[in-house]
């Protein structure tokens, strides 16, 4: 809002996050974080912030719409988030709330917002299916490194980094992309990880075999880890909730 001077402006954002603090990072699933972290700004510098736990991740469906109606009652100006499923974005366009996709560390997110360098989410994909969904996420991104180019039968591959092929499975359209993706290793600017987020950018990674230092750059991106003891595609969507949180390096499938 603006001061009585006409120079002060006052806003709220409401930051997706698991954890509880300023260090803490961006959760890039909106209806499944565990907190909200709402920055109170003026003149886009911080001087007031709070901590709301999120209504949505206790529900069994429709945690996107649940968390959405949360931040129209906290009457937040806008929102920073990884991704934002249809359905949520329609509660929040309702009420003129901005999105846009952050990752990282909150602090540096906030100052990128002030800077008017974060992008801003305005368009969402319709929902249609072809495969059972049992993940009860409304805006899952899953990143699988892949054997070979067989839909939802595709084989996961044991080495992350130096698989043929890749396939980020949306959770809105209930599809899976396989793509062809090779990634550069002896880049000094940019990491596989770094390449894999600014190809795709995922919300999840499921890993049968991935390195202790990818799991640690994942994870300052705000992006989770599963693991589990499945070989394709189709047997991690459908079996989504015996999945184990992966943090550290891992070797499922090795002898």
């Amino acid at each position: 809002m603006w001061g009585r001077d006409g120079k002060k402006i006052k806003m709220e954002i409401a930051i997706s996050t698991n954890g509880s603090n300023l260090d803490s990072l961006v959760d890039q699933r909106f209806g499944r974080c565990n907190h909200f972290l709402v920055i109170e700004l003026l003149n886009q510098k911080k001087i007031n912030f709070k901590v709301v736990e999120n209504e949505g991740a206790k529900q069994g469906h429709g945690a996107g719409i649940k968390a959405a109606q949360q931040i129209n009652e906290l009457n937040v100006n806008f929102v920073i988030t990884g991704n934002l499923g249809p359905n949520a974005s329609n509660v929040l366009n309702q009420s003129e709330i901005k999105v846009y996709q952050g990752s990282g560390n909150i602090r540096e997110v906030i100052e990128k917002f002030s800077n008017n360098e974060l992008k801003e989410i305005s368009q969402t994909v319709e929902g249609h299916s072809n495969i059972k969904n049992v993940t009860n996420e409304s805006d899952e991104r899953i990143f699988f490194p892949l054997i070979n180019d067989k839909g939802i039968d595709s084989e996961i591959s044991t080495h992350f980094g130096h698989a043929p092929y890749f396939g980020i499975y949306n959770n809105i359209k209930k599809e899976l992309k396989i793509i062809d993706m090779k990634l550069d290793h002896t880049n000094s600017v940019k990491s596989p990880v770094d390449q894999i987020i600014e190809t795709v950018n995922p919300t999840t990674i499921f890993a049968l075999g991935i390195g202790a230092r990818a799991i640690q750059l994942f994870n300052e991106k705000g992006i989770s880890i599963k693991t589990g003891n499945f070989k394709i595609v189709k047997e991690v969507i459908e079996n989504w909730g015996q999945l184990d949180s992966q943090v550290q390096s891992c070797a499922y499938g090795h002898n």
